[in-house]
């Protein structure tokens, strides 16, 4: 079972919350869902305005796991993910498009888009949490970004939640030196 596409789910749903640099909320009406969701067509297709405030629950629940993983604190991560596990059971069902793809899926297709993607985001974010631990759960070093991410490089170095976030800093942090090296800034002396 492929819980880090599972996890990713969650990933997505956490970092979709509007924020100064991408004020568009994926939740706020089922158009902009399904656009959302066009990663996952047979979600897409099956979006409905019912999906949107179970969803938006869900994010909020999940942003909560985030914040307490930024402060250290994991028994709050445990106690939030035990509360979407509790709120969002899995349902598994095997699945497959032939004989040789048979594979586990933790929610039924046939069931609404906001519990199937809950089931799966929140079992994702689960085996996260108990295969990598506290610290590879991340919320970008961008403060006016709301994106999260699972840091699963090798030293754990990771800091932005993209490499959009990342390049945005960098290149702010080179106009800054750029601009402090300048002759005549306020501070330098004279010789």
């Amino acid at each position: 079972m492929d819980f880090e596409s599972y996890a990713d789910l969650g990933v997505r749903l956490v970092s979709s919350e509007p924020g100064a640099l991408d004020p568009d909320d994926p939740l706020a009406d089922v158009d902009a869902l399904r656009a959302w969701l066009t990663g996952s067509p047979w979600m897409a297709r099956r979006a409905r305005p019912t999906d949107l405030a179970p969803l938006a629950a869900l994010r909020t629940g999940l942003r909560a796991v985030f914040d307490a993983a930024d402060r250290g604190d994991s028994a709050a991560m445990v106690a939030g993910l035990n509360r979407a596990l509790d709120d969002h059971r899995a349902r598994p069902s095997i699945s497959g498009h032939d004989d040789n793809d048979w594979h586990l899926h933790v929610a039924s297709a046939a069931a609404p888009v906001a519990d199937e993607y809950a089931a799966g985001a929140v079992m994702g974010l689960t085996m996260a949490f108990l295969d990598l631990g506290r610290g590879r759960f991340g919320t970008c070093a961008d403060a006016r970004c709301r994106g999260v991410f699972l840091d699963t490089s090798r030293n754990r170095s990771r800091r932005y939640c993209s490499d959009r976030c990342a390049t945005r800093a960098n290149v702010a942090a080179l106009r800054r030196r750029q601009r402090d090296a300048r002759p005549g800034r306020s501070g330098d002396v004279a010789t």
